[in-house]
């Protein structure tokens, strides 16, 4: 299993690895946003990086403290894209 490990500057930085782990397991935005009670505008926004309120201000405290947020998904489902949805 390969785990990929990405440090998370910007709110984008998070979007773009639930996109990549989203779109590997076969899972629509529509599928995911459901299963998490919450609409797929919601979803395609925080993916965007646009839906960033709470996580602009989660980033800017980490930072003030010297913490260092980082997002690790396993790398060779994105390969594979195996459509396991087992969010």
């Amino acid at each position: 299993m390969t785990r990929r490990t990405v440090e998370v500057r910007k709110p984008r930085d998070i979007g773009d690895a639930i996109r990549a782990v989203r779109e590997a397991r076969g899972i629509s935005q529509e599928d995911l946003a459901q299963a998490n009670a919450y609409d797929r505008f919601y979803l395609n926004r925080l993916e965007a990086g646009r839906s960033t309120v709470y996580i602009n201000r989660l980033l800017r405290t980490l930072k003030s403290l010297g913490i260092t947020l980082s997002v690790t998904f396993d790398a060779s489902e994105l390969a594979a894209g195996d459509g396991r949805p087992d969010g």
